[in-house]
């Protein structure tokens, strides 16, 4: 068992499934270009290091102006469709409540202003006391480390006494270098195999898992 005072959570793939919101933005920017359109299974693999390069991903060959037109298309879908389709997965509001006495924080790689609204879209704001997304102007994304430190930081929690919930190896690598514990989920967008490489703390199946591990 691990005593941890601050369990930090990871947004997509982790708390929510989103592939399917993404994944109807990025081709609704592929289609105005009259490009190849992606499909829904298509997309966990592409997740995990922000829309730019989920973009990337999805063009294959592009210039510059592409690159920029596709957001262009791509913000202009997402800000109207970020929660149609996103829900959060099963096991995820019981858990969150019954680590009511535990600090929490969702930590993501989403553009700030979308980590922020999914969570309160999906009504479990309450749960939290910080909510961050990405903001690269202040600090660096994930897999670097900074972004849990400032967590940290503002709930004055030290390392030793918290873990990091994710479904990716930024997840892992990020909470391995600021010091902190790490679990791997088994259910979101990359293979156990691969997560068990950057050797976790522990590794559950199910979210609700997570209870058996955490005092």
């Amino acid at each position: 068992m691990i005593d941890v005072e601050l369990i930090i959570f990871d947004l997509d793939g982790t708390l929510v499934n989103s592939q399917y919101d993404l994944a109807d933005a990025v081709n609704h920017a592929l289609a105005n270009m009259n490009r190849r359109l992606i499909t829904y299974d298509e997309v966990p693999a592409m997740i995990g290091s922000g829309v730019t390069r989920l973009l990337e991903l999805a063009l294959g060959e592009y210039t510059d102006n592409e690159l920029h037109i596709a957001r262009h298309y791509f913000d202009a879908f997402y800000r109207d469709n970020f929660s149609r389709k996103t829900k959060y997965y099963a096991g995820v509001s019981e858990t969150l409540e019954y680590f009511k006495h535990k600090k929490k924080a969702v930590y993501s790689n989403k553009v700030h202003a979308y980590t922020v609204e999914i969570i309160r879209e999906l009504k479990l704001d309450s749960h939290f006391d910080i909510v961050m997304g990405s903001a690269p102007q202040n600090y660096a994304p994930k897999p670097s480390p900074e972004g849990i430190q400032i967590i940290l930081s503002k709930l004055d929690i030290p390392p030793h006494k918290a873990i990091m919930v994710g479904d990716s190896t930024h997840d892992i690598h990020a909470a391995q270098e600021a010091g902190i514990h790490s679990c791997a989920v088994a259910y979101g967008y990359r293979p156990l195999s691969l997560l068990r490489k950057m050797n976790p703390t522990i590794e559950i199946d199910m979210i609700e898992d997570i209870k058996n591990y955490i005092v």
